[in-house]
């Protein structure tokens, strides 16, 4: 019987140990399993915990290899678990040339990179050439079109069209001849699109520039009669153009061949507007008088047509004395979102320019003294530059713009994905360009790259201006533009041969 009972006891206490021990192995693998999906690994040699994240790379084109501080990973596109910190991260492929960058990763955070890899070798390939020389060339704000003038045998000359992304399964000439015309004595004002243009010769006449036209078939347009007094510009919904002089603003249905009369201008003031893609045009409207101790602003919102004003912003209150941006220039170089009031001492000086981008939800207002981003969204502000700047251009995303301050580029980002800790809302400065070497910025179209021409050469960088890469030569270069899938450089180029004479060609080079 004791033998019976000290087995049933024994029986008992292992029973009670495997429970026991089976409670401790579920709350240790709990424990585990919850702190390694919280980036954490045990590190039993050195006998420490690590704070891990997860770096994910994406690179165009695919099946690249990839090597993180020298040691090869495998092919993209691929994630890895890494110690927070910075690392080496370096995307290679036979016939590209290599993609270098250090990573900073973060805690339980996930790091997205997307490498874009260029070709070793770039290849030229001649599209089209013609035996003349060009008298006059142009191209859109959005580089999509390019416009050039030639000389013919009889002495007329001919106006051409090239399309940069024309559809492989458009048949239609690709340039097209658009105007043959007697002189050359003329002016063309090209619409952002690319898609028409004002000709100025004795009348004004708007031309399609995707099709053939004939100049005695055109119908001058409804201009005002002393039309040598106004600037004229393209509205940005490229349908309207817009007429200016110390008396008024007037609007013109390209269409339909209509004129408006928008603004009557009181006491020859200068007025600052601007219109957007949609059809509309904004004027700064000045409600401040001398006595105020702030400048005071409303901007109105009207049609192109003089219709439907409503204002777009009640009120914006700007500071007189200067000295509030200067405690901002010296003491700060990160701007967060604030509400604007009379008590704002974020914004100073007097409103000298407007930029609205529908597309971007927001408004660029220029001062005398600062640049401020107003998002039509959370009606809210953010400071981009504490001095005035020239806006160059916004991104194809529309998240960010390029802008230039002195002799630095920089890019103010104003929008991003909620999450996404590798984009920093604000502005960065571009160090490695600077604006006395460097000519025809422009955005590639995803909107994390920059082209630009520097000493005779064409280069891409990331738009931090890492990875920069030598391209093309630029010595005999007019135009030039890269094509929305970034697989080609589109160029116009000039070639004088003394013994063959003149040469026009558009050529692409292949990149990636």
């Amino acid at each position: 019987m004791k033998s019976l009972h000290k087995k049933n006891v024994k029986t008992t206490i292992i029973r009670l140990l495997l429970s026991i021990f089976s409670i401790l192995f579920v709350l240790g693998a709990s424990f585990t399993i919850y702190y390694f999906s919280k980036g954490y690994r045990f590190d039993l040699t050195n006998k420490e915990i690590r704070k891990t994240g997860v770096i994910t790379v994406q690179s165009e084109p695919s099946y690249a290899n990839l090597y993180i501080a020298g040691e090869e990973l495998g092919r993209t596109p691929r994630s890895r678990t890494l110690d927070t910190g910075i690392h080496t991260v370096s995307v290679w492929k036979k016939g590209y040339r290599e993609w270098k960058k250090d990573v900073e990763v973060l805690e339980e955070k996930t790091t997205p990179i997307f490498p874009f890899l260029l070709l070793e070798d770039i290849e030229r390939t001649t599209l089209w050439e013609l035996e003349s020389a060009v008298e006059k060339y142009w191209i859109n704000k959005y580089s999509s079109h390019f416009i050039f003038l030639t000389q013919n045998e009889d002495e007329t000359f001919t106006l051409w069209t090239y399309r940069v992304n024309s559809p492989i399964w458009n048949l239609t000439a690709n340039p097209i001849q658009t105007l043959t015309i007697d002189s050359d004595d003329f002016d063309l004002q090209i619409s952002l699109n690319g898609q028409l243009a004002i000709l100025k010769t004795d009348d004004f006449y708007i031309i399609e520039l995707q099709k053939t036209n004939v100049l005695e078939n055109l119908t001058p347009l409804h201009t005002p009669l002393s039309d040598e007094e106004y600037e004229i510009s393209w509205a940005m919904d490229n349908r309207y153009v817009v007429f200016e002089n110390e008396k008024e603003i007037l609007s013109l249905d390209t269409s339909r061949n209509i004129l408006y009369p928008l603004i009557e201008k009181e006491n020859q003031e200068q007025y600052v507007w601007a219109t957007d893609e949609e059809s509309f045009l904004y004027t700064v409207e000045t409600l401040h008088t001398e006595e105020d101790e702030q400048y005071i602003y409303a901007i109105k919102q009207r049609r192109l047509d003089g219709n439907n004003e409503r204002y777009t912003i009640e009120e914006i209150y700007f500071q007189k004395d200067e000295q509030f941006i200067q405690h901002y220039r010296e003491n700060g170089d990160s701007y967060p979102e604030f509400s604007n009031s009379p008590q704002s001492t974020q914004t100073t000086g007097q409103i000298t320019d407007l930029n609205v981008n529908q597309s971007a939800k927001g408004v660029f207002i220029q001062t005398t003294t600062s640049s401020y981003w107003y998002s039509m969204e959370s009606q809210k502000y953010r400071m981009i530059f504490p001095y005035s700047v020239e806006l160059l251009r916004f991104s194809p995303n529309s998240e960010q713009l390029l802008f230039v301050n002195g002799e630095n580029f920089h890019t103010f980002r104003f929008d991003k994905e909620e999450g996404d800790h590798t984009k920093i809302l604000g502005s960065l400065k571009i160090d490695s360009l600077k604006k006395d070497t460097i000519s025809e910025l422009n955005w590639l179209s995803n909107s994390s790259h920059i082209s630009y021409i520097e000493d005779e050469r064409l280069f891409i960088s990331e738009d931090d201006g890492s990875n920069r890469e030598e391209l093309i030569s630029t010595q005999n270069l007019l135009l030039y533009s890269i094509k929305n899938s970034r697989e080609y450089i589109v160029t116009l180029e000039k070639e004088d041969d003394l013994e063959e004479g003149f040469s026009l060609s558009i050529n692409q080079y292949k990149i990636k």
